[in-house]
């Protein structure tokens, strides 16, 4: 099974990126716009994962969780990776880097004792959309300079999600929940 763990975010946020989202499709990019229920971010993306080895996780996610209080985020500004000018994702920062990279860094340490390998990498994002093409991102970059993404959230909990995909996109079930203290 396809696992991931992440910290989701409150359905008002979820409606506000909705609405954001529909305004930007407007664009008309050769784009795969993440579906605003989804919106979540990831902490550590595990990949196909063997049904034993989901204790062992649950098991990490706990122990490392209650390491670290619970959090408030501020949403960000927009933002493309791997940079600006060959965008391949686009996203919505959040603050609070140094303590999320912190997490992530502590369950690829850990995961990587179950052989998940270590990324490093990690940025705190809400990925709200990825590009095929960069048909009009000049337009889009243009219309992001008139919006603002102003969200508060808590995170309070570290997620194990079950991805599954389908013709229609991914769908995610919560696995298992590891509250932050």
């Amino acid at each position: 099974m396809r696992l991931f763990i992440a910290i989701d975010i409150p359905e008002n946020l979820k409606e506000k990126l909705r609405v954001v989202s529909a305004k930007l499709k407007k664009c008309d990019l050769d784009a795969k716009w993440v579906n605003s229920e989804n919106i979540h971010m990831t902490l550590k993306f595990l990949g196909e994962t063997q049904e034993e080895q989901i204790e062992k996780i649950k098991n990490i996610a706990a122990s490392i969780a209650c390491q670290f209080s619970k959090l408030e985020l501020n949403t960000g500004g927009f933002g493309f990776f791997p940079n600006e000018n060959s965008p391949r994702i686009f996203f919505i920062s959040t603050d609070k880097e140094e303590i999320l990279k912190n997490i992530s860094l502590k369950l690829e340490d850990k995961l990587e004792g179950l052989g998940f390998p270590k990324e490093g990498r990690f940025k705190p994002h809400l990925t709200i959309a990825r590009f095929r093409t960069k048909k009009n991102i000049a337009r889009l970059k243009d219309e992001i300079k008139n919006i603002s993404i102003e969200g508060k959230f808590m995170a309070s909990e570290l997620i194990l999600f079950k991805s599954m995909l389908t013709p229609a996109g991914p769908v995610y079930e919560k696995m298992f929940r590891a509250p932050l203290e």
